[in-house]
């Protein structure tokens, strides 16, 4: 194709009859990157995102679509048969259709197309198919190129979750087939809607469908490289330009001449200018983002990393390293994947060799360098670069890491791993503060271990590990007690959900500059901000100690969706672990835990849900924990434990809010042998009569709270 075509015609033609594209209903696309210069995107959402996509190669043509149930959708049936009959070049040609695309084959078939259920062969004119099976990779592709017709379905964000640490820009059977074609499946998700189709003008294509990631980087490249002025399009798009370069970097091309003259092009970006970003430095212009997003990538692919180094980061302090460090890793995992600290650290931009045992390499353990990993692209406003960590699948038993922002040095276990005292030999590295209950002594870890040169720190205890700056530790001279301290929290959290008290994995809670979501959110590891911190490390003292925010995200951590009922109650239960530990572990009464949970408080609460009619769409957060609440202070808390340890036994239940709360009703009940359904209702809980009937020869709670507001 030559440079400059604007694909006018072959939109007008594939949207012939079409005003809006609707991908409404439960599946998932994946966004697809626009890279080639050949290739253009059909169906955009508002901010750019591709689901739908075109483009030339050779003598061929193929269009994407990033879910597969899109090519026999009947909201996208006129789409579809537009695109068959534009990749549909041979007049006598036949259209293969892969066999388990049935609703594509009856879509096509009814308008007089001549079809066949078929894997792939050569004498088609187009081959409709999915993304997930690359064996017939380099046949497909030089079908297209001698002039065959490719449509093809399918998303890469499952794949991506499936193989954490492998890149799904090379190894996703998907954009193995189409990364040489100009488009490629990212592990990026589009929502679901129904978006206006690309308005085809007079003299060119709508704003919307103007981005094109090859034409923008161009544009960006004579702003940085000669001061030329970027519009107010080119402005829009920067923060998305960011995202597509850093995917199309790890497409890891070389092979291309293409491919690397965009990583010369980038390569001279950088150079002309990076962000030093810092919490006193914040990144708050979408060029610098893109900036950002560019130099994390290019970093991960230059063979000259000292020198690139010199342009990313400007002041790296020099610390004392340690060659040939002996880790000796243990992992027992469940059904979860388990980071392992080594108690070592990179600094940014530092290279070394991990050497592992042949017994767990290509079984998916990973090497990991940074414990921040949240994902900050989004933000307006950055105090760290968007993502700090690497990650490293672990193929051969030698291996070389590195990360531009450095980091705590682990190795991450898969699910269902068992190895005991395995050794890991670590070439360079720098050590860090690290305390073991039961392994680490108090006299070791004042005298030396605490003075390590790292700037992050952890402490790890029978059920938790905090991470966190090392200047918070330097001076904790009784980790034994914090060690007490937040093993009786956790007892506390496993008692409370009626599970055994040793974690199957243990919780990590990591500190930040900044996170990706409220004041603290919980997961794997829950994240928080560096200011908040140093309470963990602290002993507890009443009214001067706030452990109500970390006792919360424990709390989601231990949710199930069984007896969740989203969004009432979607930052309520979770409180229940707060509440819990603050009485039985610290000795605080609710009333004094949190300010919300005073007498008249909770009073105002119920009064003003009462008078508001009682509807279910105002049962929320502290209003919801009410009913808790009056529960706990009937019942006790091994009411909770005893209906949370029955839950453990449950299958296949109900997945709606009402068949969920329903079930709930009865759980409680049968749990404390007493008939609890005109409790519920009173909070305008949605009972059914059925629910009523299965309960009815038990004593009913007639002298329940909300009694007085009948």
């Amino acid at each position: 194709m030559r440079k400059g075509k604007n694909f006018k015609d072959d939109l007008e033609f594939l949207l012939q009859g079409v005003s809006e594209l609707d991908i409404q209903g439960e599946a998932v696309p994946s966004e697809i990157l626009v890279h080639g210069p050949s290739a253009f995107p059909i169906g955009l959402t508002p901010d750019g995102k591709a689901f739908l996509a075109g483009a030339y190669y050779g003598q061929g043509r193929l269009i994407v679509a990033s879910h597969e149930v899109y090519l026999g959708c009947e909201s996208l049936s006129t789409f579809m048969i537009n695109a068959v009959l534009w990749l549909h070049r041979k007049p006598n040609g036949v259209i293969g259709v892969l066999p388990e695309l049935k609703e594509a084959y009856s879509l096509l078939n009814s308008v007089g197309l001549q079809c066949e259920l078929t894997g792939f062969k050569e004498n088609l004119s187009v081959f409709v198919c999915t993304s997930y099976n690359d064996a017939q990779c380099k046949e497909i592709q030089e079908f297209v190129a001698g002039g065959g017709g490719l449509l093809i379905g399918g998303h890469a964000w499952w794949w991506a979750y499936c193989n954490p640490g492998c890149n799904v820009m090379t190894d996703c059977p998907g954009n193995r087939i189409l990364s040489k074609m100009g488009l490629s499946l990212s592990d990026k998700t589009v929502n679901a809607g129904k978006y206006t189709a690309p308005q085809v003008k007079q003299h060119g294509i709508s704003s919307i469908q103007m981005y094109n990631f090859q034409d923008l980087l161009q544009h960006f490249a004579q702003h940085v490289l000669h001061g030329q002025q970027l519009g107010d399009y080119e402005q829009q798009f920067l923060k998305r330009l960011g995202s597509d370069c850093a995917n199309y970097l790890r497409m890891q091309a070389f092979d291309c001449d293409m491919y690397k003259s965009v990583v010369a092009l980038l390569t001279d970006i950088i150079k002309a200018g990076f962000p030093q970003v810092s919490p006193t430095r914040p990144v708050k212009s979408a060029k610098d983002h893109l900036l950002l997003q560019v130099g994390t990538e290019l970093f991960k692919l230059c063979k000259d990393t000292d020198e690139l180094l010199s342009y990313l980061i400007v002041d790296t302090p020099k610390l004392p390293t340690v060659s040939n460090a002996r880790v000796w890793i243990s992992a027992n995992t469940a059904a979860d994947a388990e980071w392992i600290s080594t108690g070592l650290y990179l600094s940014p931009g530092m290279k070394t060799n991990i050497t592992v045992p042949g017994t767990i390499t290509g079984k998916g353990w990973q090497v990991q360098i940074g414990c921040q990993t949240d994902d900050l692209s989004r933000a307006d406003e950055l105090k760290r670069a968007p993502v700090v960590f690497v990650r490293f699948p672990l193929e051969k038993e030698n291996l070389q890491v590195w990360n531009l922002w450095g980091g705590l040095i682990y190795l991450i276990a898969p699910p269902r791993s068992t190895v005991s005292e395995m050794e890991v030999v670590i070439q360079t590295a720098v050590k860090a503060p690290y305390y073991k209950s039961g392994e680490t002594s108090v006299s070791d870890w004042v005298a030396e271990i605490c003075k390590a040169p790292a700037p992050w720190a952890e402490l790890e205890f029978e059920n938790l590990i905090i991470t966190l700056p090392s200047d918070m530790i330097r001076h904790l001279d009784r980790p034994h007690e914090v060690a007490a301290l937040w093993d009786s929290i956790m007892r506390s959290v496993a008692d409370l959900a009626a599970k055994p008290a040793k974690f199957t994995r243990k919780e990590r809670f990591v500190a930040d500059v900044q996170i990706s979501a409220g004041f603290m959110h919980a997961g794997y590891p829950i994240m928080m901000y560096s200011t908040s911190a140093p309470d963990l490390v602290k002993p507890f003292a009443a009214g001067k100690s706030d452990f109500w925010g970390p006792f919360h995200e424990l709390g989601h951590n231990q949710r199930r969706s069984d007896w969740e009922f989203p969004p009432h109650t979607t930052e309520c239960t979770c409180n229940l672990w707060s509440v819990y530990v603050y009485e039985v572990v610290l000795g605080v009464n609710r009333a004094n835990a949190h300010g919300a949970m005073t007498a008249d408080e909770r009073q105002s609460r119920i009064k003003r849900y009462i008078e508001g009619g009682r509807r279910l769409e105002d049962w929320n957060v502290w209003t919801a924990l009410e009913t808790y609440m009056q529960l706990q202070e009937k019942f006790g808390w091994d009411a909770f434990k005893k209906v949370f340890a029955a839950y453990h036994d449950m299958k296949n239940t109900p997945t709606d809010n009402s068949g969920k709360m329903n079930l709930y009703a009865e759980t409680f009940s049968k749990a404390v042998r007493r008939n609890l359904v005109s409790f519920f209702k009173a909070w305008g809980w949605p009972i059914q009569r059925s629910t009523e009937e299965k309960l009815s020869s038990l004593p009913e709670w007639s002298d329940h709270p909300l009694v007085q507001y009948e």
